[in-house]
């Protein structure tokens, strides 16, 4: 029988500390995503057992002023938030690299008048206006951004990962701010990408990516139908270190465990409730994993590095040398581009069966 993880290291007192001690800013994001994901999980179940009705309106729910006065449209994020925006949205501050990357995508990236530091680094920014303002997503610079005046300030989870509202100045001076939390699956994605469409005016080309993400996914589950003797994961954000030797993987609950069933693999942390888990060396060893993903972006070599850890050289997949090396970025940011990440395990994992499987996002 294939092993699985059941249980977790306690991670949150460790996500504080780290986030303000010596760790890369990808990890710093890694864990902030983490504390604010249980956050939401624990205001979802508090507003369940007070028997909230209210529940967040989809992008479909946004509504325009009549034609004749029409000025702007009204609704709620995707955070349930109650907002207002411009009819016609002309000036974005993006503060989220998955946003920024879907607004690329759009054909949006003129109007974007400024970016979080994150979307500075990402390998679409040579598409972005040169020296955009940039600002830190977690303690942005509101008078800066109040001054741009921007029709909309779209953000994401992260920025909220600390439980501050950290664009309250923002809001105050009349800015529509427009929340997306942390998407747990590919169709909480495929809906933020349609409410980033319906908020900008670009409908048509949102439905054109969530179609070209569902060809994707279609076409991944057709060619592994066959596929019975699934092979087991483990998914390695960070190369562990002597300094910080657990490794921060993918739980129940999120598109990355989705993405690996989909592409016909049991990810040996599945059963594990929380979202981000920190799973320990013995773990690790005692699920024997036949194959390792790893995503760390700031490491030279990191299938190297994993297959020079003494401590899991009896783990089949060290020992099969089935350790494969992803784009990161790609794989943790909840965007179209998640599904090139799908595509890049399928081909290196079952070469045989997905041969003719080609990158869904150039």
């Amino acid at each position: 029988m294939k092993k699985k993880i059941l249980s977790v290291i306690p991670v949150f007192g460790l996500i504080l500390s780290l986030m303000t001690g010596c760790v890369s800013p990808k990890a710093e994001l890694i864990k902030a995503e983490q504390l604010r994901s249980e956050q939401l999980r624990i205001a979802s179940e508090e507003a369940m057992s007070e028997e909230v009705s209210e529940i967040p309106v989809t992008s479909e729910e946004i509504t325009s002023e009549p034609e004749e006065t029409v000025k702007t449209k009204t609704g709620k994020d995707r955070a349930g938030n109650r907002i207002v925006i411009p009819a016609e949205v002309n000036t974005i501050v993006s503060m989220a690299p998955s946003v920024t990357e879907v607004l690329i995508t759009l054909g949006l990236e003129d109007k974007i008048v400024a970016i979080d530091t994150y979307s500075g680094k990402s390998p679409f920014a040579s598409s972005l206006k040169e020296d955009l303002p940039q600002f830190d997503m977690m303690a942005p610079d509101n008078e800066a951004i109040i001054a741009l005046e921007p029709d909309v300030v779209i953000t994401t989870g992260m920025s909220y990962a600390e439980g501050n509202d950290v664009y309250s100045a923002v809001k105050a001076a009349g800015v529509c701010v427009a929340d997306i939390p942390s998407s747990e699956s590919i169709d909480d994605i495929e809906e933020d990408i349609r409410f980033i469409g319906n908020i900008t005016g670009e409908d048509r080309g949102a439905e054109k990516i969530i179609d070209e993400m569902n060809s994707a996914k279609d076409t991944i589950k057709a060619l592994g139908v066959g596929i019975t003797d699934k092979k087991t994961v483990l998914y390695v954000m960070t190369v562990p270190t002597a300094d910080y030797p657990e490794v921060y993987t993918c739980g129940s609950n999120t598109y990355m465990d989705e993405i690996f069933t989909l592409v016909g693999l049991e990810n040996i942390a599945a059963d594990v409730e929380v979202p981000w888990p920190a799973l320990s060396e013995e773990q690790i060893i005692a699920a024997d994993p036949d194959v390792i993903i790893v995503g760390d972006t700031f490491a030279e070599d990191p299938v190297k590095d994993i297959l020079s850890i003494d401590e899991w050289k009896n783990i089949k997949a060290v020992r099969e040398k089935a350790v494969y090396a992803i784009d990161g970025d790609a794989f943790n940011q909840p965007d179209q581009y998640v599904m090139n990440s799908a595509y890049e395990i399928a081909v290196a994992v079952y070469p045989d069966i997905y041969s003719v499987l080609e990158k869904p996002f150039k």
